[in-house]
């Protein structure tokens, strides 16, 4: 390894030492209390609930409950006060990997080092895996309620806002736009799906693209345009969740509330710009998937930009999320750098 060339890159190095040794032992935290959380499920059938553990404990980095704990961290909290809600976040995640490997979505084989789900349980079991998954979050998120340093109103509040960005106006509308857009990646022309179901229904005959891609507020459906909504939701708005979560359930409000959600807003987009990068770098090893993206002509930063332009894509992100970190007022600086070290964590990752 090469030895740092100054004091500011030995002090930077030293930083992400330490983040990496916070992101292994949060992440073990977060396993602990997952194995809590699915061994409490009464009156359910063995394989189904082994099914759900298959993937719910497959590894992973965790980063979408560490950055709940860390935000409500910065904000004052200790990560036993949020914890339910960060383990709701992991399964939540975990039922969307579900889905999204099946045959009729991305069709992959590989997660995290591991056959799928589908591959282990079959398709009909592996769909009421993420089904029990999914609403099993809202049970587990809702115990936050009985923690007495959170209280039930921040917990109804941040519940709310998670229950939006998972869904339709969130992590499901991005999915949406990300199937219909296959094609896009490589090719210029209206969705064959699009097309297809057109001819099928008289309801949907004459519909434009826009109607089967982007949601009203969109005004153009350019390849720009469906790319910014499918990153924003699809991968995004799980990260926004998860900072979001956690800043919630510590009562922030107001100007910090704002800063916060930009700086999860534009981190959130990198991690799916630099996603976009490895599947095209990286191996499926280093992965622990197949790089499926380029087969299933998925529309990407790296296919409209290229690799040099995504890369400068995602380092003015970072600097604006850097910001608006600086411009927290209430958060407590000394608990901030977790924050600060999962963005650059972010635009530096290679798996």
């Amino acid at each position: 390894m090469n030895k740092p060339c100054c004091a500011a890159c030995a002090d930077h190095s030293k930083e992400m030492k330490a983040f990496d040794a916070y992101l292994k032992e949060r992440a073990q935290l977060i396993e602990k209390n997952l194995a809590k959380f699915t061994a409490k499920i009464p009156n359910a059938p063995k394989i189904l609930t082994d099914a759900m553990d298959y993937s719910l404990q497959a590894g992973g980095k965790r980063v979408r409950p560490i950055l709940a704990l860390a935000t409500a961290e910065a904000f004052g909290k200790k990560a036993a006060d949020v914890m339910p809600a960060a383990c709701a976040l992991e399964m939540l995640h975990t039922y969307s990997l579900i889905h999204d490997d099946l045959p009729c979505m991305d069709n992959d084989d590989l997660r995290r080092g591991k056959p799928t789900n589908h591959k282990v349980f079959g398709e009909d079991l592996s769909l009421l895996a993420g089904d029990a998954l999914l609403t099993y979050v809202f049970e587990v998120f809702a115990q936050n309620g009985k923690i007495k340093s959170v209280g039930a109103e921040n917990t109804l509040n941040a519940l709310q806002h998670f229950a939006h960005l998972a869904g339709a106006s969130g992590m499901v509308g991005g999915q949406t736009a990300d199937v219909y857009a296959e094609g896009m990646g490589t090719q210029e022309a209206a969705s064959a799906r699009a097309e297809k179901i057109q001819k099928t229904s008289k309801k949907l005959a004459g519909k434009t693209l826009h109607y089967f891609l982007l949601p009203q507020s969109v005004k153009e459906t350019t390849p720009e345009n469906v790319l910014l909504y499918i990153h924003a939701n699809k991968t995004g708005a799980l990260i926004r969740a998860s900072v979001e979560t956690g800043a919630l359930l510590a009562g922030v409000k107001g100007a910090d509330l704002k800063h916060i959600q930009k700086y999860a807003e534009c981190i959130g987009l990198v991690f799916q710009i630099v996603d976009d990068i490895l599947d095209v770098t990286a191996s499926a090893k280093q992965l622990g998937k197949s790089n499926s993206d380029a087969q299933n002509g998925k529309l990407t930063f790296v296919s409209l930009y290229g690799l040099e332009g995504s890369r400068k894509h995602a380092q003015l992100l970072i600097a604006k999320a850097q910001k608006a970190l600086d411009s927290l007022k209430t958060a407590r600086r000394k608990n901030l750098a977790p924050l600060y070290c999962m963005a650059e964590f972010f635009k530096t990752r290679t798996y």
